[in-house]
């Protein structure tokens, strides 16, 4: 099984269970038979220890196994089902370089079988070798089209290759054939979510649950997506949803089962979070530092939990995206304001633009923050709220609390040039290359047209990477101005961009860095986020505790941004009276 991998952002544990299932058919195990090693063994003998290594394979015992199967290799290294097992179970150790060379041996000496050649396509798959993996996988399914396993590896590794339809295609084929198999429909389920079908997803968690009960895994991806189809029912203008309370029941089924799934910690935290609870929600957040994968850098001085302490620092780890470290770190100069001695770490590219925070010191390393002899404690930036036991009622929203360089600002409204029209800064995506995470979140381009058929308003490109090629296809290209700022990888970030926003009169964005920069420079801005949003846009609300300048629109349960974007014109309109 593939580990479950959090996200930049979201901690969105959509498990893909990639078991080597289907690999050992049950047999007979036959009774124990003495003196196995006689060189002059009988076929018959061969075929008890094999089936002794089979019996020690399937209760998980892979020594005494590979033990059995070797004793036949000495007797006949040509042995193809010895073989086979060898590579099944180097596999299963994760040597699959070694599990490779094993099977393909198997399938020269044969006869070939369909088993042989799916363990072959699991193995290269592993490997990275995809188009080999299919071919074998396909080779397997040519011999056995009725071999359910090959199907359901044939769906992951299409997965992988981004082909969501044809996955899915295979992912049936799997469960048609074993409809009890509960990684195939676990990893369907995972599929349609990805996919956008949530309550066909359901369906296969709850099916994978009667074939494994109790399950904490399964449990985990159904709380996902139930507060999935709680923000789809809101979408379709209910006020409330059941969906959000079972999300939070199946998330506390999997943690009473498996105390330590400190994903499921976090996850539920986020709904908690989303609704409100920020108390309860941090708390359970605070658990994305036990993952395998923290979303921060732990330091080794001892942690803060909000007392005053005389003569210490307090330091602050900046963690996961950009937007999250602007949208966080107002709370370092609010703490500064309390009379704390705050530091906060940054990465290097937004040590500049972070450093007009008021009251607070920047640094970019452990080296630079050890330049000072001050004893402190530290605290992740993010569990701050938690810490100081914040509500959305009580959050500081101090915004402004980053300025733009003035001398930047001169630069780009003399560049910009006489005010003729009312200026909208735009941007549709992010501008990295990771769309497997936030991709729902991009807005196409040409939705933005409502936008620039409203008459007197010019449209500035605040758009970075790959997205800026949807310019070419839209209608209105004639009326984004792209600006060259901010395009030095090697330079500050931000910099020249807080000074062309403090010149617009209005950020239209979607969920990126760039709407939390125009709410932390206390510009208006208008944020469309899809049904489907994260925690932090709460729910059934059109406003955010974090920036009093901005504005939410939210996608309703059509996914249609068209329909969204006719919204966000209409309030620009009313915005300009």
């Amino acid at each position: 099984m593939r580990p479950p991998h959090p996200s930049r952002r979201g901690l969105r544990p959509l498990l893909r269970m990639r078991a080597e299932k289907g690999v050992l058919e049950s047999q007979p195990i036959p009774p124990r038979s003495a003196a196995m090693t006689d060189p002059n063994a009988t076929p018959q003998t061969i075929a008890q220890i094999l089936q002794q290594g089979l019996f020690h394979h399937r209760q998980g015992q892979l020594r005494p196994a590979m033990e059995r199967y070797m004793e036949v290799l000495r007797i006949n290294p040509e042995h193809a089902e010895a073989l086979y097992c060898c590579a099944v179970v180097a596999c299963a150790e994760g040597q699959f370089k070694e599990g490779v060379e094993v099977v393909r041996r198997a399938i020269k000496f044969g006869p070939a079988t369909a088993k042989m050649y799916n363990v072959l396509g699991q193995a290269l798959d592993r490997l990275g070798e995809p188009l080999e993996a299919i071919k074998a996988i396909d080779q397997a399914i040519a011999l056995d089209p009725k071999l359910a396993a090959a199907h359901g590896n044939r769906a992951n590794i299409m997965v992988d290759a981004g082909m969501p339809l044809e996955a899915l295609k295979s992912f049936d084929k799997a469960i048609d054939l074993d409809p009890a198999s509960v990684p195939d429909l676990i990893n369907r389920g995972a599929l349609y979510e990805s996919i956008g079908r949530p309550a066909e997803a359901l369906k296969d968690y709850d099916k994978a649950l009667m074939g494994s009960p109790g399950d904490p895994r399964i449990l985990m991806n159904r709380g996902a997506v139930l507060k999935d189809l709680g923000l789809l029912d809101l979408g379709g203008g209910a006020e409330t949803s059941p969906r959000f309370k079972e999300a939070i029941a199946s998330y506390d089924q999997a943690i009473k089962a498996a105390p330590r799934m400190h994903e499921a910690f976090a996850a539920r935290g986020q709904i908690k979070m989303m609704l409100g609870d920020w108390p309860a929600g941090f708390a359970d957040y605070d658990h994305r530092g036990q993952l395998p994968e923290p979303t921060y850098k732990a330091l080794p001085e001892p942690r803060w939990h909000g007392e005053e302490r005389k003569g210490e620092r307090i330091v602050l780890t900046s963690e996961q995206g950009l937007g999250d470290a602007i949208q966080f770190s107002q709370l370092a100069p609010w703490l500064a304001a309390q009379g704390h001695d705050v530091t906060l770490m940054v990465r290097p590219g937004l040590k500049a633009l972070l450093s007009t925070l008021e009251g607070v010191t920047i640094v970019t390393s452990e080296d630079e923050l050890r330049t000072s002899d001050k004893p402190m404690r530290w605290a992740p930036l993010m569990s701050v709220p938690g810490i100081m036991e914040l509500t959305p009622d009580e959050m500081p929203c101090q915004a402004p609390y980053l300025k733009a360089e003035p001398a930047r600002v001169a630069k780009w409204r003399d560049t910009l040039g006489e005010r003729k029209a009312f200026r909208i800064g735009i941007n549709w995506a992010p501008g990295h290359a990771d769309r497997t995470v936030t991709s729902r979140r991009d807005i196409p381009l040409a939705a933005f047209k409502a936008i620039a058929d409203l008459p007197g308003v010019e449209l500035y490109a605040l758009q970075k990477g790959a997205p800026l090629e949807q310019i070419k296809g839209v209608s209105f290209r004639e009326q984004i101005k792209v600006l060259d700022a901010d395009n030095d990888p090697k330079a500050p970030l931000f910099l020249d961009t807080a000074a062309i926003i403090d010149n617009l009169d209005l950020v239209i964005g979607c969920d990126t860095a760039i709407v939390h920069l125009a709410g932390a420079l206390g510009r208006p801005v208008f944020t469309a986020v899809p049904v489907i949003s994260d925690w932090r846009w709460m729910i059934s609300r059109d406003d955010t505790p974090w920036y009093p300048t901005m504005r939410v629109f939210r996608q309703d349960s059509s996914g249609n941004w068209a329909a969204l974007m006719a919204r966000v014109a209409a309030a620009v309109a009313e915005l300009r009276g």
